[in-house]
């Protein structure tokens, strides 16, 4: 099985010791999605086609465009189905979409920790 956001928003959450932090959303955001910050301000779905992305991290909840989202920054959420645990997770060239490869350009969010939780550890792009 390959690796997916979960789609089913109510199993979306994150675990004991993840840091959430609220950001306004620029554009609409799916439970589950790749965060990354934009030069306006607000987090996006990472893409990594165009650019290389500055990961923001999870989100945790469906949101608007210019709604407040909550995204986990750091530490454990339940999000992934069909993840290889060990595995470095990255933002992929579908917007909000997590990946095991690289997409065009650079986006790491983390690490696998098991085939439905994500460790959200992002690094500088």
């Amino acid at each position: 099985m390959a690796i997916a956001r979960d789609t089913d928003a109510k199993r979306v959450k994150p675990l004991e010791g993840a840091i959430v932090r609220r950001f306004t959303a620029g554009a609409a955001v799916a439970a589950g999605q790749v965060v990354a910050m934009q030069s306006d301000g607000f987090v996006d779905p990472a893409n990594t086609t165009a650019a290389a992305q500055q990961v923001a991290g999870i989100a945790i909840q469906a949101v608007a465009a210019g709604e407040r989202a909550d995204v986990v920054v750091f530490g454990p959420i339940v999000c992934l189905t069909g993840a290889t645990p060990g595995a470095t997770l990255h933002a992929s060239n579908t917007a909000g979409e997590p990946a095991e490869s690289a997409g065009t350009n650079a986006g790491i969010v983390g690490f696998v920790e098991s085939a439905t939780v994500a460790f959200v550890r992002p690094v500088s792009a």
